[in-house]
């Protein structure tokens, strides 16, 4: 399900969220408030990861964010008046207000962002009225051009839609006429961005396989087996219908297969998550997951295959994933932070084979430091990443440390009485040389 971020002020919520209670549009909306545009990189920060589209009441936060935010993983919106809306609005004011000439009015929503919004196509230079043409668009820039214009009697009205700017305007007693958006620009752009969305989807669609084994207890009955097969394939149909997750479901052999389309770049992963998850708080199943994303099912299945292996080698309720012509694996999903790692680098399955280190461990190790050069290493924290024993951690984190990949660094301290725990650090100049 699409998932919008409704970035607004207070005000304007108000109508957005009048349109959202009429009109179905099949959407997880989530609503974000700001006073000031300096909030709107918090706010991001706290969506991104959640949100398909941010949509914005107007095209001053919606600009702020293209000019704050560097690296804009999230693709953004907001409400627009059409060029009929803002003909409609002029028409209007000529009617109401005839002793105002349309070159003698400041109107601040029509800006570079949005070519003026075509006006200059319909009226003449002469009866232009006055725009806001600074590149630099935030509440310093709208407040300066509106005291210049009315200081140097060059307006005697503005149109605004700033609402945060109009106790400013109040002060500085300038005459305004202030436009919300009305419910059905509301509805037209929430719908026009959610068309975009499911385009830019459909065009991306990848097929994702996830596969289930069950791990059964020894010499179990076939009525026990047959009992543990049905209930994971309940446990499954439980779970498509509470996470309302459309995927199809097949039972072979000792496995289940789960296929469906998939964006790739938003929710699927968590969701792989929210089912292992699942499936692990039930408690009365031991299985394995491994997943594949591909542009077809054929390479989606083969993918999904290799990352289930990759889940019987780490041994627990747990699952991976693998993505990409290079099949680069990203697992354990149940942890916070998942590695990422490649059975394609050489260089560390030869070290494996010389040195006695498992090459699903080393590889981890690696996918590790991929993640964060400057980790700090203990044979008890790399244990839950390995998901073997401390003992066996401490064998490869002591072979490490006599081929100078690793540093021990001073020990942690321990309360009580307690030996004080070892730690170690990536040497990184020997490890890039060594494995990279």
């Amino acid at each position: 399900m699409i998932s919008i971020s409704i970035i607004s002020p207070l005000k304007s919520m108000a109508v957005i969220d009048k349109a959202i209670e009429h009109n179905d549009f099949g959407c997880v909306f989530h609503r974000y408030v700001y006073e000031n545009l300096e909030e709107i990189k918090d706010i991001y920060e706290q969506c991104k990861d959640i949100s398909d589209v941010l949509f914005f009441s107007g095209e001053l936060g919606y600009s702020y964010i293209l000019t704050h935010v560097d690296d804009l993983k999230v693709p953004c919106t907001f409400i627009s008046y059409t060029e009929k809306t803002l003909l409609s609005i002029l028409l209007n004011f000529v009617i109401h207000y005839p002793d105002v000439p349309l070159n003698r009015l400041y109107i601040d929503f029509l800006t570079p962002v949005n070519d003026f919004m075509n006006l200059k196509k319909y009226l003449d230079p002469e009866h232009m009225p006055y725009c806001f043409e600074n590149p630099v668009y935030n509440y310093e820039t709208l407040k300066k051009r509106a005291v210049e214009l009315w200081e140097s009697k060059k307006i005697d009205m503005m149109f605004t839609r700033t609402t945060n700017q109009l106790e400013v305007l109040n002060k500085l007693q300038i005459p305004y006429i202030h436009f919300l958006p009305t419910e059905e620009m509301v509805r037209d752009s929430i719908r026009h961005a959610i068309n975009s969305i499911r385009l830019k989807q459909k065009n991306q669609l990848n097929k994702l396989v996830i596969l289930i084994k069950l791990v059964y207890p020894d010499n179990i009955s076939s009525q026990d087996r047959e009992y543990l097969e049905i209930t994971l394939h309940k446990y499954l149909l439980d779970f498509r219908k509470e996470y309302a997750y459309d995927f199809s479901l097949h039972a072979v052999s000792n496995r289940f297969e789960l296929d469906l389309d998939s964006d790739l770049y938003k929710s699927s992963f968590s969701r792989i998550q929210d089912l292992i998850a699942f499936l692990d708080q039930k408690g009365d199943l031991e299985f394995r997951l491994g997943a594949g994303f591909g542009k077809s099912l054929g390479e989606s299945h083969y993918q999904a295959d290799l990352a289930l292996q990759e889940a019987v080698k780490y041994g627990k309720n747990d699952g991976f994933v693998i993505s990409g012509e290079d099949n680069a694996l990203t697992g354990p999903l149940s942890l916070t932070r998942s590695l990422n790692y490649s059975y394609s680098n050489t260089k560390a399955l030869d070290y494996s084979q010389s040195n006695g280190i498992n090459e699903s461990n080393l590889l981890k190790i690696v996918g590790l430091f991929q993640m964060d050069k400057d980790t700090i290493m203990t044979a008890a924290s790399l244990s839950q990443w390995l998901n073997i024993t401390s003992r066996s951690c401490n064998r490869i984190l002591q072979q490490l440390l006599d081929s100078n990949l690793i540093e021990e660094i001073e020990s942690q301290k321990q309360e009580g009485k307690g030996r004080p725990t070892r730690q170690y650090r990536f040497c990184k100049n020997n490890f890039i040389r060594t494995f990279f």
